[in-house]
């Protein structure tokens, strides 16, 4: 199987894959196993599997691959189609795994608020205007993950914006030195 240059100069890969799932909600969802919790929210029925989730790798697989950009890799497809369902598969994993890093730095409470609450912290907003020019594909994942627990391992599910440190001070801090009864 040729190289598949999912990042730097090839990086149109990533970006069709994202796209795929921008597009294809139904199937999307049914990849990431879709949150009951999510769809309640959303007004809509939740979207198990009723096809298998290779099925749906394969169709990812195709719109990723049939023409890309390096002739090794269109002819190889054209051979070998189901041989790509492994390295998409393989590139979600590479995907979740920047993905926590960043929402790492975001610190646990981050990690669950929206794009648009990290957007109105001016703190959180510049982390993530710098971030996001190494990894610019976050944004849609997070839309996507921000509250699965199998894909956004960092995300809490307290409050946004709770402050259990200084929470935590308030409470044992303030008998601190003094004996009780």
């Amino acid at each position: 199987m040729p190289t598949i240059h999912w990042e730097k100069k090839n990086s149109p890969c990533t970006a069709r894959l994202i796209e795929w799932c921008k597009i294809n909600q139904d199937a999307r969802l049914k990849i990431f196993s879709d949150s009951a919790k999510d769809a309640k929210e959303e007004g809509r029925t939740r979207q198990q599997m009723t096809t298998q989730k290779n099925t749906y790798m394969q169709q990812l697989a195709a719109s990723v691959f049939i023409d890309d950009e390096d002739l090794k890799v269109r002819e190889y497809f054209q051979a070998h189609p189901l041989a790509f369902v492994k390295p998409i598969q393989g590139r979600f994993t590479s995907l979740r795994k920047k993905y926590n890093e960043i929402n790492l730095q975001l610190g646990q409470t981050g990690a669950g608020l929206s794009f648009e609450e990290l957007n109105e912290n001016e703190k959180t907003k510049t982390l993530l205007d710098r971030l996001l020019q190494t990894f610019p594909w976050w944004v849609d994942l997070h839309g996507w993950w921000r509250t699965n627990p199998a894909y956004n391992t960092s995300f809490s599910t307290a409050d946004p914006g709770q402050d259990f440190a200084a929470e935590a001070m308030d409470v044992f801090g303030k008998g601190k030195g003094k004996e009780t009864a």
